[in-house]
């Protein structure tokens, strides 16, 4: 069965199966979450595997190569991809030997995973003319295991190709980027997101996208998950000025089990909409506070914004590996907090 494309991608769809004749060593395609773009990707993975390919040259979706592909065993494909990406996604994952059995997913490609395709590198095609590497997050390769990566791009055998997905290009290795053709995902046309959205039954579509900073697939996800947590936090940012006791107030509010990337992410979204208000504009991504965010704009110190946003964004880099996550977490309120203080 072929599997749908999402709308947005058609046209970077049709690219990347315009290479099939005359692949790349390495490929980078990318984007930001939420927009389907490790899909899409996997996709054409599948595409080059097939055996019987159409006209345009995706995949037939009933050949013995795409078989085995959508089983997941397809002997010529394999999967470099992180702890958390590799659960999240039902793929498979081999952890490094002696890894504790109750630690965190690891939210990184370890050394171990680039070394484990010694033996793939050395074998000829089993089924038909490519070999495919996927990597995922191509941003979040350790710097040893990036050092390995680079060694087998530079001379890979002839009929393998190693398809590279990340979200920030400029996290990737530069010599691993000039050894690799580069595409970018691009976030789609509003209309077309809301119309997607709607077909989906996703209710209030257009106020979904917003608070997803237009991704799509992270409108989705955001409102199958109970919105209760956000809205509360939202309320809470809102009332910084009540006074003693509202950093407490907060960190209650964040569920214990809440990823601090993705807290971050949202204190991030917050501090934008406040920095876009401070200058005249409208928010972008929590519409439905508006008023609340124009009143604090009135007394916000512009220079303490920009500062609290530049550590917001400190933290999101360590996020993966924070030495402590409730003093940070801690800090990062107490500056929240000093934006709006009577001078």
């Amino acid at each position: 069965m072929k599997e749908a494309v999402f709308p947005w991608q058609t046209e970077l769809y049709g690219r990347l199966l315009a290479l099939r004749r005359h692949l790349p060593n390495g490929l980078i395609v990318a984007g930001p979450r939420g927009l389907g773009t490790f899909e899409l990707v996997h996709r054409f993975a599948k595409d080059l595997l097939c055996e019987n390919p159409r006209p345009d040259g995706s995949a037939c979706g009933v050949c013995a190569g795409c078989r085995l592909a959508q089983a997941g065993n397809h002997p010529d494909l394999r999967y470099i991809l992180s702890e958390s990406e590799a659960l999240a996604r039902g793929l498979p994952y081999e952890p490094p030997s002696g890894a504790a059995s109750r630690r965190k997913p690891s939210e990184d490609i370890l050394i171990h995973e680039p070394l484990s395709l010694e033996n793939f590198l050395t074998l000829s095609s089993h089924r038909g003319e490519h070999r495919v590497v996927l990597v995922y997050p191509a941003d979040r390769i350790r710097p040893d295991a990036a050092s390995v990566f680079l060694k087998m791009l530079e001379e890979p055998p002839q009929d393998l190709i190693f398809l590279l997905v990340a979200e920030d290009l400029d996290a990737i290795l530069p010599t691993i980027r000039s050894r690799c053709l580069i595409f970018r995902a691009l976030p789609p046309m509003r209309a077309t997101a809301v119309k997607w959205l709607n077909e989906q039954g996703l209710p209030a579509p257009e106020t979904a996208l917003a608070e997803a900073g237009g991704m799509p697939l992270l409108a989705l996800a955001l409102a199958r998950l109970d919105a209760k947590p956000r809205e509360e936090l939202a309320s809470l940012l809102g009332a910084v000025q009540e006074g003693a006791g509202w950093v407490g107030r907060v960190i209650a509010a964040v569920p214990k089990d809440a990823d601090q990337a993705e807290a971050v992410w949202f204190l991030q979204r917050w501090g934008w909409d406040l920095l876009a208000v401070k200058q005249g504009l409208a928010p972008r991504y929590f519409p439905r506070q508006s008023q609340v965010l124009q009143t604090l704009a009135a007394s916000a110190d512009a220079e303490k914004l920009f500062r609290w946003i530049h550590e917001l964004n400190r933290l999101r880099e360590a996020a993966g590996h924070p030495l402590n996550a409730k003093l940070s977490t801690e800090r990062i309120l107490f500056l929240y907090q000093g934006i709006f203080a009577r001078r």
